[in-house]
């Protein structure tokens, strides 16, 4: 299977347009039109449906979006190995995470580790998108989503989800805030996708308490932001914040856990060695800083 034509596939794919591929490709429409066609010749399948000029996915072509991705992603990662062993080290690994994931762990791991670890960048992703990272450009993911069939994995813990406040609110000398209490103030939360958000609901619905007054923000420093404010309380599974106080929160039998995460790669990664000692080090940190908000499982 050719490599570019399964890249030139696949932006029409995510596309829908052969106009709006071009663009993204550089390449002219008629250009990207021929590429397609010699594409189906090559595999003796028929991948679109044409009509009126307009180029359409049919089922075969949907069926193989899967095995082009799979081919791109084989194909970086062959790259990367062979500028890494070109350059005799690891230049950098792409971890793949939701924004808030990135501010609230991954962010404050890369500044601890400093230079113990290999370079780090992030790419933020949606909760449910996570692993079609690693059919792009990411080395690794950090989620609570269970790890696909295929994958390598290191458990990191819990994310403790905390209740925070500013140091002059009245609860600021408190360890803990029971449920009942928490929901009659106005509290600041992500959206209903969010794990740590589904976790707290169902919390909530077992201590038979009803949320009041609630205003939803899917940026966690925000959220934060509102509590140092003395705007509401914000839930949150934030590892630490200087300027707030973070308080678990319990009812009268149980107190409310966190996100459950992991690290995933595919199995024969070219840098398997280095990503799991990255995960090591992210498992070890996460339990140092237990006190701060995450446990260790």
């Amino acid at each position: 299977m050719d490599y570019t034509r399964a890249k030139y596939f696949l932006a029409l794919a995510r596309t829908g347009s052969v106009t709006t591929a071009a663009e993204q490709l550089s390449i002219t429409q008629p250009a990207l039109s021929r590429q397609l066609r010699r594409f189906e010749e090559e595999l003796g399948l028929e991948l679109f449906e044409r009509a009126a000029g307009v180029l359409r996915l049919n089922e075969a072509g949907k069926a193989l979006i899967p095995v082009c991705q799979q081919l791109v992603a084989d194909n970086n990662r062959a790259t990367q190995a062979v500028a890494a062993l070109q350059r005799g080290e690891m230049r950098a690994l792409q971890v793949a995470a939701t924004p808030t994931t990135i501010s609230t762990i991954l962010a404050p791991f890369i500044a601890d580790a400093r230079g113990v670890i290999p370079l780090l960048t992030t790419l933020a992703v949606e909760h449910y998108e996570v692993y079609q990272a690693l059919d792009t450009t990411a080395d690794v993911v950090v989620t609570p989503i269970p790890v696909k069939e295929g994958l390598d994995s290191v458990p990191l813990g819990e994310a403790t989800i905390r209740a925070w406040v500013n140091k002059e609110h009245p609860l600021a000398g408190q360890d803990s805030i029971d449920v009942e209490d928490l929901v009659t103030h106005r509290l600041a939360m992500s959206g209903r996708r969010s794990v740590s958000r589904g976790l707290f609901d169902a919390f909530v619905g077992r201590s038979h308490a009803v949320l009041g007054d609630v205003v939803e923000c899917e940026d966690t420093v925000t959220l934060i932001a509102l509590a140092r404010a003395g705007r509401a309380i914000a839930i949150s599974s934030a590892l630490q914040d200087h300027d707030a106080v973070g308080l678990r929160i319990c009812n009268k039998e149980e107190m409310l856990g966190g996100v459950p995460l992991h690290a995933a790669w595919r199995s024969g990664h070219f840098a398997a060695a280095e990503i799991h000692a990255v995960g090591t080090r992210l498992q070890e940190f996460l339990g140092i800083n237990t006190a701060d908000g995450v446990r260790a499982s």
